[in-house]
């Protein structure tokens, strides 16, 4: 049984559940800790609902709570959608810092997640920790000031206290870390008004009142060095629109939250399996694969697809994994997740003069799943004019089912939402062209190039570890003094195309750059049965040659380069003569490759897929 781990913020999904998201958790902890130098700016972290946003945030704050040695205190506030009075929302919001900041400086776990406690309480610490002493005198003037006054100066008082985290920041040397889930719900669900004023309006149903648009508030407090912002949200258009405009404008970088890569999502599905299904039959490798690359990677399908009630249900062939998408986007909880966003969504989705016309609109929307919406080829397809399309787009972006970029819409990587709209609009339009949604052929390519992107996932994980050098190609030469490999934090991995001017041109299948260029690691991949050759390690060290030179011409440093091959089939004799005493040259298996996949968080062996038939003429 797995002992029970005590945080700062109770997860809501098991510990062991947590998987992938590696980099952005590596690059989210290093802007807390430069927070304390002052080189970390205001960050916005966007993604559309049930990507794993908030997980990610509480995985943050259980990280970065444990380092005091960054002296950064996480300050975490999560904005609940339920109308309240400015005043209460006031009193809750300055509890929750002050707790939070003082428990950081006493590593006091218990006192961290006490929602129950009262400022009051906090005054009663008996500390000389120079942030707390500071934190409490704080606390005396702002009870002070808020139980004199009523709510007619909750609104003064709000501008007042969000000084304070850049304040304590500045003078304690404690900074902050000013963490805001929900960031744009802060614009509906607060109220400058008594309440008993309130209660009256919810009790008559009265909309009269405006809420109060706490957000803008932070126009200056956005700026600070000392206590920056990290706020999220997943109604996608609505917080793009609050920290990218209006007083908030170019004050916040982005940072978009993606669906897993297929081979995360086939690990998480199988560590799901564990959990929530651990008598059932393991689900092989390549069917994980498959059931990951039918859902795009997406974290709440693969949750879906395992607690699914469907009839029957298995993991033990394509086929049913098919059925069992389609039964979960049909009738199942991924239906009814999106039926409940587009009913909440209905004034945007189906506010058309001509409602046929708009639902055709949107089910040729489907066919850009992940892709730049082709807005000229919808309107020729109908023969509509452009204008026409352009504004039901506009409504689907409100809706959160478009994203804007690079100054045109596209559809989010959700193959499983298009197959919902495909399933709700198709059935009542007559005479369109059939949409072909099937990943099929998304799978045929992932097997194609699995290796490379298993590999591509992996090193984007690394960062100054020491693993087996074994894995690498590196025996071990005396037990009592393990070989080791210490990899490399890269800041880019990816396919590479490189000429120099006396060259041919190379593809290099994996090319990993550190942030600061001075090491790459070029990656040669075979995935097959059979062995590498020779003639494949050679072209890799032409490649490397072709890249000396690129750089060379354009004046560019030249990095230390490390050739890795990776051979599922191993290598022959010649090559491993050749490699042999190669400092500069890291060979691996299919068994190495495991192990290092294993040791970033894989759960299965890497499949070797069975090269398809050809039929005979």
């Amino acid at each position: 049984m797995t002992e029970e781990r005590h945080l700062p913020i109770e997860e809501m999904v098991a510990y062991e559940e947590f998987t992938d998201r590696v980099e952005i958790l590596r690059e989210l902890d290093l802007w807390v800790k430069n927070i304390q130098r002052m080189a970390s700016g205001s960050t916005a972290l966007i993604s559309p609902r049930r990507m794993g946003k908030t997980v990610l945030l509480d995985r943050l704050v259980n990280t970065v709570f444990f380092k005091p040695e960054y002296r950064v205190a996480p300050c975490y506030f999560q904005v609940e959608r339920k109308n309240i009075t400015l005043r209460k929302f006031l009193l809750i919001y300055a509890t929750t810092f002050f707790r939070q900041y003082i428990a950081y400086c006493l590593q006091d776990i218990a006192m961290y997640n006490d929602d129950d406690l009262k400022l009051e309480k906090l005054l009663t610490i008996q500390s000389d920790h120079p942030a707390i002493t500071l934190a409490q005198k704080s606390i005396n003037a702002f009870l002070d000031r808020y139980t004199q006054a009523d709510y007619h100066d909750a609104h003064n008082h709000w501008d007042a206290f969000i000084t304070i985290p850049e304040r304590l920041a500045s003078y304690s040397g404690t900074r902050v870390a000013l963490i805001i889930d929900e960031f744009q719900d802060m614009k509906f669900f607060v109220f400058d008004v008594a309440e008993e004023t309130l209660f009256e309006a919810q009790q008559s149903e009265r909309d009269e009142w405006v809420s109060t648009d706490l957000t803008a508030g932070y126009r200056r407090r956005s700026q600070s060095r000392k206590a920056p912002m990290l706020v999220s949200g997943s109604a996608v258009t609505m917080i793009f629109r609050t920290v990218m405009g209006g007083p908030l404008g170019g004050r916040f970088d982005l940072r978009y939250l993606k669906p897993f890569s297929i081979p995360d999502g086939a690990a998480l599905l199988r560590q799901l399996q564990n959990i929530y299904l651990p008598d059932s039959s393991s689900i092989s490798s390549e069917n994980a694969l498959y059931a990951s690359a039918q859902v795009g990677g997406h974290p709440y399908y693969l949750y879906c697809l395992i607690m699914s009630h469907k009839m029957n249900k298995s993991f033990a062939s394509h086929a049913q994994i098919d059925k069992l998408v389609e039964y979960e986007i049909q009738e199942g909880k991924i239906y009814g997740f999106w039926q409940t966003h587009f009913e909440d969504n209905r004034k945007y989705i189906n506010d058309d003069d001509d409602e046929e016309l708009g639902k055709k609109i949107i089910y040729y929307f489907t066919k850009y799943n992940n892709q730049p919406v082709d807005i000229k080829a919808i309107a020729k397809t109908l023969q509509v004019s452009k204008k026409k399309v352009e504004q039901k787009i506009e409504k689907l972006y409100s809706a959160d089912l478009v994203y804007r970029t690079r100054a045109r819409f596209y559809s989010f990587n959700d193959v499983c939402l298009m197959r919902f709209i495909k399933f709700v609009y198709e059935q009542d339009l007559e005479g369109l062209e059939e949409i072909d949604l099937s990943q099929q052929n998304q799978f045929n390519n992932l097997k194609g190039r699995f290796l490379e992107t298993v590999v591509q996932v992996t090193m984007m994980k690394f960062n100054h570890e020491q693993l087996d050098g074994r894995w690498f190609g590196r025996p071990v030469s005396d037990e009592s003094e393990p070989n080791t490999v210490e990899v490399p934090l890269f800041g880019i991995v990816d396919t590479k195309q490189v000429k120099a001017s006396t060259t041919r041109s190379y593809q290099i299948d994996q090319c990993a750059q550190t942030r600061n260029q001075r090491r790459f690691w070029l990656c040669e991949c075979k995935y097959t049965k059979a062995k590498m050759g020779l003639s494949q390690v050679q072209k890799l060290e032409a490649a490397r040659e072709a890249l000396r030179q690129e750089r060379e011409e354009a004046g560019i440093p030249i990095p230390e380069m490390q050739l890795w091959l990776v051979s599922t089939g191993g290598f022959t004799g010649k090559v491993l003569k050749y490699v042999q005493g190669r400092e500069d040259i890291y060979f691996t298996d299919h068994d190495g490759i495991n192990q290092i996949f294993r040791a970033y968080g894989g759960n299965y062996n890497i499949p070797l897929f069975e090269a398809k038939k050809r039929s005979k003429p």
